[in-house]
């Protein structure tokens, strides 16, 4: 009982790293196009708010 508890904690981990992975690549590629548009000021809300939507959708499906 202990070792499926211990195996369900360790799957749990490794999709939060991944999930935790897209959104942080997400956010720099966002970042990256920004700088390259020089468009970073009115746009870096917005680039805030998909991250905060995606992360709750990403956290939903648990």
């Amino acid at each position: 009982m202990e070792e499926k508890k211990e195996a369900n904690q360790e799957a749990k981990g490794k999709k939060d790293k991944r999930k935790h992975a897209l959104s942080t690549g997400v956010f720099l590629i966002g970042l990256a196009v920004l700088f390259y548009y020089d468009a970073l000021w009115p746009w870096i809300l917005a680039l805030v708010g998909i991250m905060i939507i995606m992360e709750a959708l990403m956290g939903k499906t648990d």
